[in-house]
């Protein structure tokens, strides 16, 4: 398939039907009209491989280079009817995008992310963790904030958008059956 061509598309006699009714045209008036979709869809078919060949051999990530076409062919159709010559548009896009990706990755590399604290549990923690999976969402909450955050009862209340009474009533609730599903997983 040959390169899409706006101007070729146009001498063919096609031309698009403008963004708004009352916008101002060169085109004569008696050349039939394409839709703005149908000449998106022939550059897209003409033009993606060859970009994502180019953002290939720029990023060396077919994920990445993929994602990076994609992101100019959005950027190319969003400004469609400001764009002279789509083609050179595109390839300009993919190339910054490219280059964005390449500074990403050197801006990284200069200042890595800390190596996570490996967080340990308390002994006997992962059976309390995981009876508390089966409380409510609301009682979870409030006992995390309690226990775990150490956060007094008026604050897991601002937290959770609750009075503290309701706090406290989500604490001794949700105690009561943590303590309960504790019983019986020791029973079993």
């Amino acid at each position: 398939m040959e390169p899409f061509s706006l101007d070729a598309a146009i001498a063919a006699g096609l031309r698009a039907e403008p963004s708004e009714p009352s916008a101002p045209t060169d085109v004569p008036t008696d050349a039939p009209t394409v839709d703005i979709v149908g000449l998106f869809e022939a550059l897209y078919e003409s033009e993606r491989g060859p970009l994502v060949r180019l953002a290939m051999s720029m990023v060396d990530d077919p994920e990445r280079a993929a994602e990076i076409v994609h992101d100019a062919f959005e950027r190319t159709y969003l400004r469609w009817g400001r764009v002279q010559e789509p083609g050179g548009y595109l390839r300009t896009a993919v190339v910054n995008g490219c280059r964005s990706e390449l500074r990403r990755r050197r801006v990284v590399r200069r200042h890595p992310d800390p190596p996570a604290a490996a967080v340990t549990m308390p002994e006997g923690d992962d059976e309390v963790l995981r009876a508390m999976r089966g409380l409510r969402p609301r009682q979870r909450v409030a006992l995390a904030l309690r226990f775990y955050a150490d956060l007094p009862e008026k604050e897991i209340a601002e937290a959770m958008g609750v009075r503290p009474g309701t706090v406290r009533s989500l604490i001794s609730r949700g105690l009561s059956e943590l303590r309960d599903e504790l019983t019986r997983e020791h029973e079993r």
